[in-house]
């Protein structure tokens, strides 16, 4: 088997919002081998030399310099985002437990950037396990991403705010949430 024969392995985020991001590679690419799923998954395997290439969260690449930024689509928003929320059952001045959602690391560091930098909140936190339900964690507040924040019930939580949208209204810059990267 030669280099070239090696199928180039690819590994995208398994969440609707990725979907214009991975149209037509499968058509272009015809021997990759393409894999889906959650960006703290993709991250593990990226550095464990599992893919060639993945989509990852952004505090992943600036965690390794043996990463190289090869494309500039990624997931990013310059406003409400939808897919990255934080709920909570009290005000967010009264929260004091956090539970985060294990399937983004990036949103984990927004989340806290925004409660204890901005709001001078430093929460308790505790994990919320990928395929738990956000209304069975003992936690005042929830950070939510992907599809389940799109879905969770907002009925469940008193409060809601959409963190791309927290993030851009403080900084007035936009929000890169996961890019296109490979081993340099």
């Amino acid at each position: 088997m030669t280099l070239s024969s090696i199928p180039l392995r690819i590994g995208a985020v398994s969440y609707l919002n990725t979907k214009p991001l991975v149209y037509g590679l499968k058509q272009r690419l015809p021997d990759a081998e393409i894999s889906y799923d959650l960006p703290s998954r993709l991250a593990d395997d990226l550095a464990a030399s599992n893919l060639d290439i993945a989509l990852i969260p952004t505090v992943e690449y600036f965690a390794d310099p043996g990463y190289e930024i090869i494309s500039d689509a990624c997931i990013a928003c310059r406003g409400p985002v939808l897919s990255v929320s934080l709920l909570s059952r009290v005000p967010m001045n009264e929260i004091t437990s956090l539970a985060l959602d294990e399937g983004s690391r990036t949103s984990i560091a927004l989340v806290q950037v925004l409660l204890n930098v901005h709001h001078n909140i430093v929460p308790k936190l505790s994990s919320l396990p990928i395929g738990a339900s956000a209304r069975d964690v003992d936690a005042d507040a929830v950070l939510v991403i992907g599809d389940r924040a799109m879905t969770e019930l907002e009925n469940d939580f008193s409060f809601h705010w959409d963190l791309g949208e927290q993030w851009c209204q403080w900084s007035d810059t936009s929000f890169v949430f996961a890019m296109w990267t490979a081993r340099a």
